[in-house]
């Protein structure tokens, strides 16, 4: 700016105005350029940043995915071992209970005529 040359160099018959308004002008013109040139940085950052939060969000959802799986998973493993096949149980239970039935039966065969005779003793005795 003018102010900062000596005001004997500004004031004289010689001095150089036109110079002086070009090198002004070239450092508005280098400050113009600086300052596009930021802008530009900026606006390419803040894509890079977007771009970047773009993918971290990608990347958490899909570590959200697998460990949802995972925890599936483990989930249906426990349950089907506390809770077992549960045709295999259903045979388990009627081989059991056929088992019962079965020797339920042979007693009342092995019994049979002894329990016949003290219900017929029991009914034609009278007590008085």
């Amino acid at each position: 700016s003018a102010s900062s040359w000596p005001k004997s160099e500004v004031l004289s018959p010689n001095f150089d105005f036109e110079n002086m308004d070009n090198s002004a002008h070239m450092g508005i013109q280098r400050l113009l350029e600086a300052e596009s040139q930021a802008s530009e940085v900026v606006a390419q950052a803040k894509k890079d940043k977007v771009l970047r939060l773009k993918l971290a969000k990608e990347e958490a959802e899909n570590e959200i995915m697998a460990y949802r799986q995972l925890r599936e998973e483990q989930f249906q493993k426990y349950a089907s071992e506390r809770t077992g096949n549960t045709g295999e149980y259903t045979k388990k239970v009627q081989v059991d209970s056929d088992a019962a039935m079965a020797n339920i039966q042979i007693a009342i065969d092995a019994n049979k005529e002894k329990i016949i005779t003290a219900l017929l003793q029991s009914v034609t005795t009278v007590s008085l």
